[in-house]
């Protein structure tokens, strides 16, 4: 038989190999203490009202399995929800609330060399009285998960307290609130190594000197604590992550989110050295001009801040030695002007583009990049309309009057820190302009917009372009084969703006324009040989050589960047086999084409440019290679009229996608 044995402070206690309870003894002191080898299973809330009564209680028990399914409720100062001392390899699920009111009422409390514990926690918790938190004390290598949100109201209660405790994982799945004087998200105490801690919601924070995550006292070293919500005070002197003097080194702290005060700084270090910061943005209601800071390294070396994409607010402070700021994580396109204040000056990286000291300054350069992909992509739908008119010549189909090509394109490329979207609508007309002469040629006129935006927002163009050449279809013949020939010139008026970072002003970024002109030249060269002809198949070979030449005019943008011209020459080189369908009644044309194209920048990959006045030069994409294949169908009304289509897809080794389609009439009168 089990036996039932009354204690002085846990009214209840069970002490068996196997235990369970059903009842619901949520009007009665009845928290349970749990002894040493027990499988335990509960099912129904335990509600404490005496001071000094746990709800479950393990002292110097180990090696128990705990499924627990029903609320805990303590309301006497000292009471806390789950209370481990002394006890270790146990096993506890809970799938309920915790919730406590007294004081010191902590809702867990794991302590004194209880090590390799594991806590499942299904539920809520919730405290409300002064100096309750979840505690761990002198204890190592234990596993808390909470799926619920965490609590506080009462003042000096913080969400998640360790002391002195080592190699622990520490997961909250929900949002940690606490609302008190001096009342802390996170707060590690002293002499923690080596813990996990990973907040998977937000944690907020509303009390004077309320910090969201605070690393207290010496001896807090190598923790990895990652937030992935974001961080938010309202407090005076209300810091968002506060490390304090000597308090430890090599910890990692990650916000996935953003950092919002009130009345504090975003970050503050002193006398703290040695950790390593990854922020999404930061954003301080009161800046430096009231004390206030975004980050505030003060007395502070060796400190490493990895920045993200977000905006920052408030300016970047340092009399310290070799702190890094890092703004890789912004991306390519992103462009900003940070100030920076202090005796001494951050060390400035961004691996992705130019920086200038002195603050911290620098132009966003994707679209610099971009540019031989964008020349190979103005031209790419004139070719293709050229192309197709070539591949009629060599089958022999009677000249027209004029015909005419509309296109849309769009290509994206959805690399994290290298997004580009490209769209473009265009018009091409040729016109017959040989009459009987023997030599057939072709006045082209070509009108086309585009819209190209780079990173998440951080960059737009938008261009209107047009060009004008001449278009031998047919120049000369032999073997079999065919060579085409075309001469094109064009401008572009664009227009661009640019988001840029900007800690200084309340909104976090502004926005600058460009305005500015471009200028193409084109010579280009195709040879059709065909491999097989039939009666209704044929079967080609497609090689193009284009030399394209795009000279972009220097520009400013407010008084923060200014290009230098840009003269770029580009190689572009092409391989495509063709399959095309005619028709017995000739109406109906089937065309199928698949390649590879390659560009290669001869001349101008540099662009040469200014940062605040101080010239430096990033190198552009030199070389791109596109996979195509496109599919299309000719259809002939009459003898004088006919209509096209085609549509293109393609790949380009910059991991570029693209899609294009294009519809054509011509007519003869």
């Amino acid at each position: 038989m089990k036996k039932l044995v009354l204690l002085a402070l846990i009214p209840l206690s069970v002490l068996a190999d196997d235990i369970s309870w059903s009842t619901d003894c949520s009007t009665t002191n009845c928290g349970k203490t749990i002894d040493g080898s027990d499988t335990v299973t509960g099912d129904g809330d335990i509600t404490t009202t005496a001071d000094n009564t746990n709800a479950i209680d393990l002292n110097a028990s180990s090696s128990n399995t705990l499924n627990l399914s029903g609320n805990l409720t303590t309301s006497g100062n000292g009471s806390e929800g789950i209370y481990f001392e002394g006890s270790s390899s146990n096993t506890l699920s809970l799938t309920g609330n915790i919730s406590t009111s007294g004081i010191g009422a902590n809702m867990i409390v794991i302590t004194l060399n209880s090590d390799n514990n594991e806590l499942s926690i299904n539920g809520n918790l919730t405290s409300s009285g002064v100096d309750a938190s979840i505690q761990l004390n002198r204890s190592s290598n234990n596993i808390l998960n909470i799926s619920g949100n965490v609590s506080t109201s009462g003042d000096q209660s913080h969400g998640f307290y360790p002391d002195k405790s080592n190699n622990n994982t520490i997961i909250i799945n929900g949002n940690l609130v606490t609302t008190g004087i001096a009342s802390y998200g996170l707060n590690l105490l002293s002499d923690n190594e080596s813990n996990s801690i990973t907040i998977n919601g937000n944690i907020s924070t509303s009390g004077l000197g309320s910090y969201g995550v605070y690393l207290n006292r010496t001896g807090n070293n190598s923790n990895d604590i990652t937030i992935n919500g974001n961080i938010t005070t309202t407090g005076l002197n209300a810091n968002g992550i506060s490390i304090n003097g000597n308090s430890g080194t090599s910890n990692s702290i990650t916000v996935n989110g953003s950092i919002t005060t009130e009345s504090g700084d975003g970050i503050k270090l002193l006398s703290s050295d040695s950790n390593t910061y990854s922020i999404k943005g930061i954003n301080v209601g009161l800046t430096s001009e009231n004390g206030w800071y975004a980050i505030h390294a003060f007395n502070s070396d060796n400190n490493r801040f990895n920045l993200s994409r977000g905006l920052y607010v408030g300016s970047f402070y340092t009399n310290g030695n070799n702190n890094i700021l890092d703004f890789t994580g912004l991306g390519k396109a992103r462009s900003y002007v940070f100030a920076t204040s202090g005796p001494t000056n951050f060390t400035l990286i961004d691996n992705n583009k130019p920086v200038i000291a002195g603050s911290a300054k620098s132009r966003g350069i994707a679209d610099i990049d971009d540019e031989g992909n964008k020349l190979y992509q103005r031209f790419n739908p004139i070719s293709r309309a050229t192309s197709s008119q070539h591949k009629r010549m060599a089958m022999g189909h009677a000249r027209n009057d004029f015909w005419i090509d509309g296109y849309y394109s769009d290509s994206d490329r959805t690399t994290s820190y290298k997004e580009l979207n490209h769209k473009t609508r265009g018009l091409t007309v040729g016109f017959n302009v040989s009459g009987d002469r023997q030599l057939p040629l072709d006045l082209i006129v070509n009108f086309e917009n585009s819209d190209t935006g780079y990173g998440q927002s951080d960059q737009s163009i938008d261009t209107n372009s047009v060009m004008a050449g001449l278009f031998y279809p047919k120049l000369m013949q032999a073997f079999n084969g065919s060579l085409a020939l075309k001469f094109l010139t064009g401008v572009a008026d664009n227009e661009s703006d640019i988001k840029v970072a900007n800690n200084t002003v309340a909104s976090g970024e502004e926005t600058i324009t460009e305005d500015y002109s471009s200028y193409y030249v084109m010579v280009g060269g195709e040879w059709l040989q065909p491999l097989y002809k039939g009666n209704n198949i044929h079967h080609d070979i497609y090689l193009g050589l284009d030399v394209m030449h795009e000279r972009i005019n220097s520009h400013s943008s407010s008084s923060y960047f200014y290009m230098n011209d840009r003269d770029i020459t580009q190689l572009n080189s092409s391989l495509h086999y063709g399959f095309s369908f005619n028709s017995d009644d000739k109406k109906l044309l089937i065309q199928a084409k698949a390649g590879i194209e390659q560009t290669d920048i001869l001349e101008g990959e540099y662009q040469y440019y200014k940062i605040d006045g101080v010239a430096t030069r990033f190198k552009g994409d030199e070389r791109n290679t596109y996979i195509t294949a496109s599919l299309g169908a000719d259809y002939k009304f009459s003898n004088n009229a006919k209509a096209y289509f085609n549509v293109q897809k393609f790949d380009s080794s910059d991991d570029i996608d693209g899609t294009s389609g294009n519809v054509g009439f011509i007519y003869n009168f």
